[in-house]
């Protein structure tokens, strides 16, 4: 089965052979993205009516709605255990949310950085939306693309691990490495994949592409990568 998500504000499951066979109504505004939980029980989508919503993936119906986000909700998805929830919304926050309960795991993710000395500002969280996020596969740490840079934070508590920044074009997806020590990002409407060591921030590879580059993951073993392009090739790396 897929699970699409529509600027016609429902999602659809498809069946490879029958086609679309069930349309989900809910949302109010455009279904900006959706994942689907390991187990494949639920779903959750993010939409621009600025809310999360979880699925029953069998029936269709409405589990949970989240609502707390600001601005467009951009990005969603499950963590590894399928209890929790990261969003990453143009409000520029990241919200973790507990399926059980409905309720944030902590606080939004929302962070200033000062020069302690001279009272500059050094990194601003609340500057720039967040475009992307994901789970690593252990479930231990969530890494968001921004507008300007990555980030990398702990599930558990929201506590800012790393970021640096990157160009001016939105990060469209983001992937971490198994062993958390790379980092491999795209950018929206850009033929090109890039490979960052996450301890300097160096770029340490760049893959180019035909066409523009769509979504991108790290295999299990961390050895390759695959990037998705809208010309509907996929490539290992």
């Amino acid at each position: 089965k897929l699970v699409t998500g529509s600027d016609d504000k429902t999602l659809r499951i498809w069946e490879r052979k029958m086609g679309v066979v069930e349309v989900l109504h809910g949302h109010t505004d455009t279904v900006q993205d959706v994942d689907v939980s390991r187990n494949g029980k639920m779903i959750v989508s993010g939409s621009h009516d600025r809310t999360i919503r979880i699925w029953n993936a069998e029936s269709g119906e409405t589990l949970h709605v989240f609502e707390g986000h600001k601005d467009w909700v951009a990005s969603v998805q499950f963590s590894p255990d399928s209890s929790k929830v990261v969003s990453g919304s143009l409000d520029k926050t990241v919200r973790v949310w507990s399926i059980e309960t409905g309720e944030l795991a902590f606080e939004p993710i929302n962070v200033q950085i000062w020069n302690a000395e001279t009272g500059n500002e050094i990194l601003s969280i609340r500057n720039s939306s967040v475009n992307s996020v994901a789970w690593t596969a252990d479930g231990t740490h969530i890494i968001g693309g921004r507008s300007d840079g990555v980030t990398i934070w702990d599930s558990h508590n929201g506590e800012q691990l790393r970021t640096w920044k990157a160009d001016n074009r939105w990060n469209s997806n983001v992937a971490l490495s198994p062993t958390r020590t790379h980092v491999v990002t795209c950018k929206v409407g850009d033929k090109t994949a890039f490979v960052f060591d996450i301890s300097t921030g160096e770029r340490v590879a760049t893959f180019k592409h035909d066409a523009t580059v769509c979504g991108i993951a790290y295999s299990p073993s961390g050895h390759f990568i695959a990037t998705g392009c809208n010309d509907g090739k996929l490539c290992l790396w």
